[in-house]
């Protein structure tokens, strides 16, 4: 499948790259052999990606990241052992963090933890070749988007969250980097982290999602 190009600009999102030559660098991890090998194909057939690493585990995908320069790192939600907003978590603490695409088949049940996570972009399994590929573009020029609270996702996080866990999802939410987060809620880095991964956790559970 080929994707389609980028659509005409926006007045939401009009960013693109200065250089239309240069292409963008995407760390692709699913742990599924075909669906992992029709990605890179899918996106190796763009002439402005290249597809610098596929891999099949989140450590690895980390490893790719350490030694190589990534614009983008597409990631599957659910893979065996650490899970993708893990490792968005550990690639947005890399001294030239990527961009993170996560990709689900259920984006419901992960879209909370994506915030928490740091993700830039959230896409569902089900979207077309040429959505992603859009998405891609946009998460690369920054202007990847987390899709919007569904009201029913909103009242279960009301419920089951207390007053701090609230007060630090809707910094995140509005889009406050971890720093700015951390210094308005009076933590250190170290009591930010703690209270990240925490939330984290909690979150991924709220609801459950299936695999994908």
């Amino acid at each position: 499948m080929i994707c389609a190009a980028p659509p005409p600009p926006t007045i939401e999102r009009t960013a693109l790259r200065d250089d239309p030559l240069t292409r963008t660098r995407l760390l692709v991890v699913d742990d599924h052999p075909a669906v992992r090998a029709g990605l890179r194909e899918l996106l190796a057939d763009e002439a402005d990606f290249v597809v610098v690493a596929a891999v099949d585990t989140a450590e690895a995908g980390l490893e790719v990241a350490k030694r190589e320069p990534i614009d983008v790192a597409v990631v599957d939600y659910q893979l065996a052992g650490r899970n993708g907003l893990w490792l968005s978590r550990k690639l947005k603490r890399l001294p030239l963090p990527p961009a993170v695409l996560i990709y689900s088949a259920y984006t419901d049940g992960v879209l909370a933890a994506a915030v928490v996570a740091e993700a830039d972009a959230l896409v569902s399994k089900g979207s077309l070749g040429s959505d992603l590929c859009r998405e891609i573009r946009y998460t690369a020029v920054g202007e990847g988007h987390l899709p919007a609270l569904p009201p029913r996702l909103a009242e279960s996080l009301r419920r089951r969250l207390d007053h701090d866990e609230q007060a630090l999802f809707g910094l995140l939410l509005a889009g406050l980097p971890p720093a700015e987060v951390a210094a308005t809620l009076g933590l250190t880095s170290a009591a930010m982290e703690a209270r990240l991964r925490d939330l984290l956790g909690r979150l991924e559970g709220l609801p459950a999602a299936p695999r994908g």
